[in-house]
């Protein structure tokens, strides 16, 4: 492990160019679902603004195919990610968490998918190679549970306002347009 920690969310398509370039750079890191800001921080919602939603409609696409990436817009958008983090938390504690998270992006970003289903889930915790019985197992694991806990301590520790969000020592690196520096400064 090289100490370094990615704050990813699977409502952003940012995460996921993130997490395919974390993949490609050959980068090990924790990974850590992003349930939000610090306790007494607002979270300010891209789709709710409707300049930044122009802008991010356009610009998404864009960055994805960039990438080499398939797009299609997640339907229903919004859905409770409750389950999805949880279960990545559970692959990130078992070894598998960025195939696992990659899975899950590509699902909702790349096909279109309700990642609120344990069934589309399951499917990604096969394609990750993951057990796909520990999907539903992991939403009352007590072992999650705690983690996912350590993860808002560290999310205010750390002090993440968004996503694609990495921290290596001291240093910060917010949006996916920032790993390519986060690989450069890891030595890779």
């Amino acid at each position: 492990m090289t100490g370094i920690r990615v704050y990813h969310g699977f409502r952003s398509p940012y995460s996921r160019l993130g997490l395919h370039m974390l993949a490609r750079a050959g980068l090990s890191a924790e990974l850590i679902p992003f349930t939000g800001p610090p306790e007494g921080h607002k979270f300010d919602d891209p789709a709710a603004n409707r300049l930044k939603l122009s802008y991010y409609l356009l610009d998404a696409p864009r960055m994805t195919m960039r990438l080499g990436l398939p797009i299609q817009p997640p339907n229903p958008f919004e859905v409770d990610m409750t389950a999805a983090n949880r279960a990545a938390a559970a692959a990130e504690l078992e070894g598998k968490g960025l195939a696992f998270a990659i899975a899950v992006s590509d699902a909702r970003w790349g096909k279109g998918r309700d990642i609120s289903d344990l069934s589309v889930l399951e499917k990604c915790a096969e394609e990750a190679g993951w057990d796909r019985a520990r999907i539903g197992a992991a939403q009352e694991d007590g072992d999650v549970v705690a983690a996912m806990q350590r993860h808002r301590d560290t999310i205010a520790e750390d002090g993440v306002f968004g996503v694609p969000f990495a921290v290596m020592g001291a240093r910060k690196y917010w949006g996916h347009d920032r790993f390519h520096i986060l690989a450069e400064d890891a030595g890779v």
